[in-house]
């Protein structure tokens, strides 16, 4: 028999078997400071209402595949912690960009692809969980937490994205 965890690691996985997702169009971003060509796939960046009467929100950073976001899986990406933000994974790790090495001290940092993106061949979604970390938050400081309380944000974030699968 299936443990809790192992339960509730299967709940937040199985929103993410279809193959392609969309985000709002008001979240698409169109450029990035420190990155001056075009972004090598189209990227979303927002807030999702997990607790409306709380005023809980999450932030997300999703980037689509840049080989086939209709077929190519989706990863959803959240960093150990506690208290460290999915974003690191995006700036530090798997993301789709590097920082240039010998940027101006104190200027803004210049960006360039990175060869070895995991978006190469999926879609990447960054989810700062819980409300407290990173850039998520809530509006009445509603910040104790535990797994359950996690996991059924994180499934309430993931079911908004669920209804809004689509072909690229």
């Amino acid at each position: 028999m299936a443990s809790t965890p192992s339960l509730i690691l299967l709940a937040l996985l199985l929103p993410l078997i279809p193959l392609a997702i969309a985000a709002p169009e008001k979240h698409l971003v169109t450029h990035l400071p420190g990155f001056d060509s075009a972004l090598p796939s189209k990227h979303y960046v927002g807030y999702i209402t997990v607790d409306e009467s709380n005023g809980r929100r999450l932030f997300y950073y999703l980037v689509l595949s840049e080989r086939d976001p209709a077929i190519d899986p989706v990863v959803l990406w959240l960093n150990g912690g506690p208290g460290c933000s999915s974003f690191d994974g995006f700036v530090y790790e798997n993301g789709p960009f590097n920082f240039e090495r010998g940027s101006t001290p104190g200027g803004l940092p210049k960006l360039q692809l990175n060869p070895y993106s995991w978006s190469k061949v999926s879609s990447m979604m960054y989810l700062d969980s819980p409300a407290g970390v990173g850039m998520s938050y809530s509006l009445n400081n509603d910040y104790k937490t535990g797994d359950l309380k996690t996991a059924a944000d994180a499934h309430i974030f993931l079911s908004f994205f669920e209804g809004r699968i689509s072909s690229f």
